[in-house]
């Protein structure tokens, strides 16, 4: 087994190059909530016993199962004798399927296609950035900074002070990137919301943020992977979302 990531546009060629097969094969979809459990249901027949037993093991291997959970978007699972792929898509599946035949492809076609509202809020102590983008659009963007003191090293009551007000610091600045969001963000009503930066930010960020507390169904388990909450992280975080990680057997 090996992994990759793959853009829409290495996922596109992927798909087209499936579309052309005539290999008889398994195509199966699963959605966040059931996968990996829908696929023990599958009962496609006989003909097709062997495959079902190969994607029942596929599934349940560390790294699918990992990444699976990481990702929250469920499988699109294609499997023959010419080739066996496990596609973790960067959105929902929104279906339970089994297909037979030709590998069917539509339905990941229309999770890459639909132009989703997306909110990115990326932090790290003393930075923020937040953008909102329609499809590949920027329609709101706001950075910002925050001072925090440093650590203090000397030790005794002069290092518990400092690590009081460096607490307070931080609280004070993730409350203010709260109101930020609700300022820049409370009229939109996003498909999804992306966080980036400091993954142990993210927990407290949400106890001092309105907003992001009542969509906490919409915030995905992945964390983008970036060092600077800055601009430029912002506009490069939507290649980022759309990637596709795609498991071959």
């Amino acid at each position: 087994m090996r992994s990759r990531l793959y853009t829409k546009e290495d996922l596109y060629r992927f798909l087209s190059s499936l579309e052309s097969s005539t290999e008889d094969s398994l195509t199966v979809y699963v959605n966040p909530a059931s996968f990996p459990n829908y696929v023990d249901t599958l009962a496609p027949g006989e003909k097709y016993t062997g495959q079902v037993a190969e994607i029942q093991q596929a599934v349940r291997t560390d790294d699918v199962a990992d990444n699976a959970g990481k990702y929250g978007t469920g499988a699109a699972i294609f499997w023959s004798e010419l080739g066996k792929q496990i596609v973790l898509p960067p959105f929902p599946i929104t279906v339970n399927r089994i297909l037979q035949g030709k590998p069917h492809t539509a339905i990941l076609y229309e999770v890459l296609d639909r132009k989703y509202l997306i909110c990115v809020v990326m932090v790290t102590w003393g930075r923020y950035a937040l953008g909102m983008f329609e499809g590949a659009t920027f329609i709101e963007c706001k950075i910002g900074t925050g001072y925090i003191h440093k650590e203090h090293r000397k030790g005794g009551r002069s290092q518990k002070r400092f690590a009081r007000r460096t607490e307070e610091q931080k609280k004070d600045f993730l409350r203010r990137i709260g109101n930020r969001i609700e300022e820049r963000f409370g009229g939109y009503l996003p498909d999804y919301i992306f966080f980036g930066g400091n993954r142990l930010i993210l927990k407290p960020l949400i106890q001092e943020s309105r907003y992001l507390q009542t969509r906490t169904d919409i915030i995905s388990p992945r964390i983008l992977n970036t060092r600077y909450a800055n601009r430029e992280a912002l506009a490069g975080s939507l290649s980022e979302i759309n990637k596709s990680l795609v498991f071959t057997f």
